[in-house]
Order: C-alpha cells, then sequence, then structure tokens
C-alpha cells in the first residue's frame, strides 16, 4: 500500500512523499502517542484533593489587616537581619492574599517599602528596598526581604 502526502496550496496535485505500508503504520503510533501524551503528563501532576468552591467567605477588608500590621510593627515584630524595623521607617503598599489549594487555607502578606534602602550584610552590590510580612492571628510570623542590585 502507498500513501501519498499532497501539498495542499499546490494546484498541480504532486505528491511531496511516498510512504509505504511498512511505516504507515509506525507513523500512526507515533501520532497517537504524541496526541496521548499531555494528558499523560498532567496525570503525573498531584491534582489538589478540594476542588475550588465559589461559597468560600471573601477576602477580610485590607484596612484593617494594615493596621494589625502596623500594631505588630509597634511592638517590634519586623526584623531584618537583627534590626528592628519602625513604622516611620516602611510604607505599607499592598496585601497579598495567597490561597492554598491543598491545605485550603489563605495567608495573608504585607508588602511595604522602605523609606530609606537598607544594605545587605556582607554584600556591596545589594540593598533591600522593600519587605513582605506573613501574618496570622495578628503577629507576623515570617518576613521576606526583597533585594535589589545597586544601579
Amino acid at each position: 500500500m502507498n500513501v501519498r502526502v499532497f501539498c495542499p496550496g499546490k494546484s498541480d496535485a504532486r505528491p511531496l512523499c511516498k510512504l509505504s505500508g511498512a511505516c504507515v503504520k509506525p507513523v500512526l503510533a507515533g501520532l497517537l502517542l504524541c496526541a496521548a501524551a499531555p494528558d499523560a503528563a498532567q496525570a503525573s501532576v498531584p491534582a489538589p484533593q478540594h476542588l475550588i468552591k465559589f461559597d468560600r467567605p471573601e477576602a477580610e477588608a485590607p484596612d484593617p489587616l494594615v493596621e494589625r500590621f502596623l500594631e505588630a510593627v509597634d511592638r517590634g515584630e519586623l526584623k531584618l537581619f537583627g534590626r528592628t524595623l519602625a513604622r516611620s521607617m516602611i510604607v505599607p503598599a499592598r496585601v497579598e492574599y495567597v490561597f492554598d489549594l491543598f491545605s485550603r487555607t489563605t495567608r495573608i502578606k504585607v508588602y511595604s517599602n522602605l523609606k530609606t534602602p537598607v544594605p545587605v550584610p556582607g554584600q556591596t552590590e545589594c540593598q533591600i528596598q522593600g519587605v513582605s510580612a506573613v501574618m496570622e492571628d495578628g503577629h507576623i510570623t515570617e518576613i521576606e526581604s526583597h533585594v535589589w542590585m545597586k544601579p
């Protein structure tokens, strides 16, 4: 059996190549495997145990969260390389809500710009220009430094 592949844009419809019956089956098998590969790859990724439910309560308003964050800063909970940052040193810029599909919890982070960049200890080419603080029950439980290279 011979299979001919024609170029669809040509009016003379000459075959581009001839495939013999011996190579048609491997070619078709390869095409089928390629078509099934995305499904196989997705099946190997763990899926959350629960689907997203839209009846969950909405995220808390950001203003009370920022106020609780600033209260935690006033208590001395915002530390950066051993240095306690004061309210006067930061400008809260955004509240981030991160919903974890596996644990079904919402993680709240408050990102703040530093009014004056802080040098990274032991580095001369880097400076910290912002911090993110994870808030749980009105307390800072985790702090991330946002480091930029000096221009």
